[in-house]
């Protein structure tokens, strides 16, 4: 598909476009995202409280004419499954949207690495014009724009809801698809019958913290969404199991997520951060603090290479997450937990040589949903680590998820998965054909300009 942009020295056009206009509130001080109308205990889930129109931060290719873009709030429910909260959708639609051969609209459910415990850090903010995180629209919009460019609707959920939960499953999956309700009834997206009815297609995309928030929705959604169109979901890199995830990154360049994971968990779970009141040492009390109030980059720049067991928990807890109040917090939430399982078709894509999530787990994972009957097509990459497959996977991810707006029919059978490792590039012509030349070259210069710069293998 072609491309509206030219690749020519992409990232410096972020960083030069980003900046200028007026400075907008941050989350914690704009009450959009806070106030409850006095009906709001009586409203469903999914409920649209209010929306706005929004101007975007700059997105290559989409000036003439410019994107459509509101903030919509909505009702959604905490991880405890009863609390209510509000949290906001971002919804972008390209000047191209428009309906399929079906007559259906196609509408994505992009949920981001947002990866912070912080209020300030949502990507809902992240992507509006004159806030003050710019980089935390820029590691998320160049895996949009491709979307938009094939004239789909793009939803992007704050799925950490209310608490800025990072890493709550149940969380961010209830968001997730409250989120598709709210965009579905929202009238001004203009997609409504004159009936009032909507005729659309829904898939879901995420990687990292993204994949899990899809992932729990995509097994939640039989039980708690069923009346919602979803015809597929993609998710890379997912994290499956938070306690093998915080093992293996312990003393490594990704500390930082075992420190930023355990401040969202407290978030959503007061015993959690009652327990790390107690015991958490000076050190550790002032690391989780700052996870609650920084960026997931700053928290990963911060923590590279620390001990968090014994630099941040008592000297008699050898075993942190193994406590009783820790360790069934993380076992709620692990994805694929008590055989809930999608039965929407599904694609896993997941590097070998992952350095943060084994890829053990993942591998369990597509064992535990295909026992359940789910259809996966489940793609192990030979070749990139964490960071890197999220941009050398995507063009695959997204040609999926294309064939599933299409109708085709999924290569895996239910209870049967198609398993392929694959040696995966952003150069190929499949990447080329899929992403277009000019968004092929974009995503390569921010991949080689800033990713795989020496020393570095994070977004830090």
């Amino acid at each position: 598909m072609p491309s509206k942009t030219s690749g020519t020295s992409c990232f410096s056009a972020f960083v030069s476009l980003f900046g200028g206009g007026p400075k907008i509130s941050t989350p914690s001080k704009d009450a959009f995202y806070w106030d409850r109308p006095a009906n709001f205990d009586t409203l469903h889930n999914g409920a649209i409280l209010r929306s706005r129109p929004v101007d975007l931060v700059y997105f290559p290719g989409f000036q003439d004419p410019p994107l459509q873009a509101w903030q919509v709030a909505y009702k959604t429910k905490a991880q405890d499954g009863m609390t209510p909260q509000v949290t906001v959708t971002t919804i972008i639609r390209p000047s191209t949207a428009r309906k399929d051969s079906d007559g259906a609209w196609h509408l994505l459910s992009y949920q981001s690495k947002c990866d912070s415990a912080s209020p300030n850090c949502r990507t809902s903010y992240a992507l509006r014009a004159g806030n003050d995180y710019k980089l935390g629209a820029l590691s998320e919009q160049v895996f949009m724009e491709p979307c938009l460019d094939r004239g789909w609707i793009v939803l992007v959920p704050d799925y950490e809801s209310e608490t800025d939960a990072f890493g709550a499953g149940p969380q961010s999956a209830y968001a997730t698809l409250d989120g598709i309700r709210a965009a579905l009834a929202f009238a001004d997206l203009g997609i409504a019958d004159a009936d009032g009815k909507v005729n659309a297609k829904v898939t879901l995309w995420g990687y990292s913290g993204g994949a899990l928030a899809t992932g729990w929705a995509a097994q939640k959604q039989p039980s708690y969404a069923p009346e919602l169109p979803v015809v597929g979901a993609s998710i890379g890199g997912v994290p499956a199991d938070l306690n093998a995830i915080a093992v293996r990154v312990n003393k490594t360049i990704a500390a930082g997520l075992y420190i930023g994971v355990m401040a969202g968990l407290s978030n959503a779970y007061p015993e959690l951060a009652s327990w790390l009141d107690s015991n958490a040492t000076p050190a550790g009390k002032k690391a989780f603090a700052a996870a609650k109030s920084t960026s997931f980059g700053v928290v990963m720049k911060d923590n590279i290479n620390l001990d968090v067991v014994g630099t941040c928990f008592n000297a008699s807890l050898v075993d942190p997450l193994g406590q009783k109040i820790p360790a069934q917090i993380i076992e709620e939430n692990k994805v694929g937990l008590d055989g809930a399982a999608p039965t929407m078709p599904m694609q896993v894509y997941h590097s070998i040589h992952d350095e943060v999530v084994p890829v053990k787990t993942v591998d369990d994972l597509v064992d535990t949903w295909a026992k359940s009957g789910s259809t996966i097509e489940y793609v192990r990459d030979t070749l990139s680590e964490h960071v890197v497959l999220s941009f050398t996977g995507c063009a695959a991810a997204i040609d999926w998820i294309q064939t599933r707006f299409d109708g085709e029919p999924p290569l895996a059978r239910p209870g049967k998965p198609r398993i392929t490792t694959v040696f995966t590039s952003l150069e190929s012509d499949d990447a080329k054909i899929t992403l277009g030349a000019g968004r092929q070259s974009e995503l390569n210069d921010l991949l080689e300009t800033k990713y795989k710069q020496p020393n570095r293998k994070w977004w830090t």
